[in-house]
């Protein structure tokens, strides 16, 4: 009672701060995410102190979902309060108080131009607090550099180095107009590749976004290039025009482009040219969100018809402490023996529900049934010996319990089948884990899980150590041992590996990690070597 007591007074101090005319929005990064915390990174967090309350942005709408714990001169760890799916690299606000020497700088400096921080204290709209209506120019990214290294005793053609360069680049309302460009480059290969590759290299390029928005106001915008919607992210990246309008809760766009070649490194082919169009409401209500998508859409090959299908999505947290998300694509096209038929059939279903009753106690579950999906004019070699079109199912189910201070215990249970396995496949295990070890300060945890499948069981137990040397460099020590035991006339494995880690902000902004784990077999040997450079602007 006194945590949840500390959490809304929190939250209720949060909403009064941001109803203070001289505040000031300052961005940071997710930059790991723990069992017990999230992590973010901020350029400084002068401002910010123990107890505020950090935002994710949903629409342009800011919700409260981490509260700081801990901070340091760039980062800070917090509590997640909702259950939110935060991610590596995304965003984070905080609203911090303008010191009063900026104050009279930016009244003397805009004289008569005033920008109102518009809020709500509606408590049908959840206490969501409104950005500034103004595009406010802004530019972020990720450079990094990768080398992963094998080694092993079992001849030189096991041995090989792979680079790995990544560019990821955000401007926000350039110069203050209504444009922004995204892009996030991969260029990947082995060195033993390069002769080839220096040859071409567009083979070792992967485009996962390059792309032109335009807002035309704020519920009006265009999207050109290759761009994931995330209304629509599982038809993935579309290579063309995306249009959205937007009136109150309602979303309407419409998309026509092509698919990445996936076959050709994810080039641009206007053969596999696609079409369709979504309808979106979201609604905010007095105890969370929810949102549903309907979108239906034609892709071809050849300008041929390669695929018809509807999809939904659906996702919210009207249950207190409870998030529930489903997804379903409906197939309405088939072509048999060159016969082209109406279908309606359901390709795939997912459904998942995070509970968190409690800041000691969580619960997620999913089930997953999915067909393979069938282009019947890219696989038209072997479509006619398709008789079925067998269905893969899944199901998970993950909990967390926290019975004491920094001790944390997991179980979790998986289970796959498919028509033709001669038995289903199951997974289950445990772990526990034991933060600030007294004496020095570290986090140690033990994990178990139990694999069975129709041709081996196998059982992997390992242990981990981890400690903040100081608030810029991370240690982390593992164990991990492997037993697989096959049931046809293939050798039993047993491994044992060994790893090690060192982090550190000492360059920061330049994120540098040195990892290694020695693998030893009874014969075998082998040493995977991970180098990581990263510089976030």
């Amino acid at each position: 009672m006194k945590k949840y007591l500390k959490i809304l007074l929190l939250f209720i101090s949060s909403i009064a701060l941001a109803q203070q005319a001289e505040k000031q929005i300052i961005s940071g990064t997710v930059s790991y995410l723990s069992s017990q915390n999230v992590y973010v990174t901020f350029e400084n967090t002068k401002g910010i102190e123990t107890g505020d309350t950090l935002f994710t942005k949903v629409k342009d709408n800011y919700k409260p979902v981490i509260i700081v714990n801990h901070k340091s001169s760039k980062s800070c760890a917090g509590l997640n309060i909702d259950g939110s799916s935060l991610k590596i690299d995304g965003k984070v606000y905080a609203f911090i108080d303008k010191q009063e020497e900026e104050i009279v700088e930016e009244v003397q400096a805009q004289d008569s131009l005033v920008i109102p921080m518009i809020v709500t204290t509606d408590p049908v709209k959840n206490n969501i607090v409104k950005e500034p209506a103004v595009n406010v120019p802004k530019l972020s990214g990720k450079v990094s550099l990768q080398s992963y290294s094998n080694i092993t005793n079992d001849g030189s053609h096991f041995d090989y180095q792979r680079w790995r360069y990544t560019f990821r680049l955000s401007a926000e309302h350039i110069s203050g107009s209504g444009l922004s460009y995204t892009h996030y480059l991969n260029f990947a290969y082995k060195a033993s590749d390069w002769n080839n590759i220096s040859s071409n290299l567009g083979r070792a390029l992967r485009i996962y976004d390059l792309a032109l928005n335009y807002d035309f106001s704020e519920s009006s915008s265009l999207w050109a290039g290759r761009h994931i919607n995330n209304k629509i992210s599982n038809i993935s990246s579309v290579d063309g025009i995306q249009f959205q309008q937007t009136f109150s809760e309602w979303s309407f766009g419409i998309v026509a482009g092509a698919r990445p070649d996936f076959l050709h490194n994810m080039g641009f082919n206007m053969k596999l040219f696609e079409y369709g169009a979504y309808v979106s409401r979201e609604d905010i209500l007095q105890k969370g969100m929810m949102e549903n998508t309907f979108s239906y859409f034609v892709q071809t090959n050849d300008f041929k018809t390669d695929r018809r299908f509807i999809y939904f999505q659906h996702s919210n947290s009207l249950i207190e402490n409870t998030r529930l998300f489903l997804s379903t694509e409906i197939d309405l096209y088939k072509k048999i023996m060159g016969v082209s038929e109406s279908d309606f059939s359901l390709t795939s279903l997912f459904i998942s529900a995070n509970i968190r009753p409690s800041s000691i106690f969580s619960v997620n579950l999913s089930y997953d049934a999915r067909k393979n999906v069938v282009y019947y004019e890219t696989f038209q070699s072997t479509i006619d010996s398709l008789f079925e079109n067998e269905t893969r199912q899944g199901f998970r189910f993950r909990t967390t319990v926290k019975p004491l201070d920094y001790v944390y215990l997991g179980l979790n249970y998986g289970y796959r089948f498919r028509s033709g396995d001669i038995k289903p496949s199951s997974n289950y295990g445990g772990y526990i884990t034991y933060a600030k070890i007294p004496g020095i300060e570290a986090n140690t945890s033990v994990s178990i899980s139990k694999l069975k499948s129709s041709y081996f069981n196998g059982t992997l137990w390992s242990v981990q150590l981890s400690k903040s040397l100081t608030d810029e460099i991370e240690l982390a020590l593992g164990y991990r041992n492997t037993k697989y035991k096959f049931d046809k006339a293939i050798e039993d494995l047993l491994e044992h590996s060994a790893s090690l880690s060192i982090s550190t902000w000492v360059f920061n902004p330049v994120y540098l990690n040195l990892s290694y784990e020695g693998v030893f077999e009874d014969v075998r040997t082998s040493g995977r070597a991970l180098v990581s450079l990263s510089y976030r602007f």
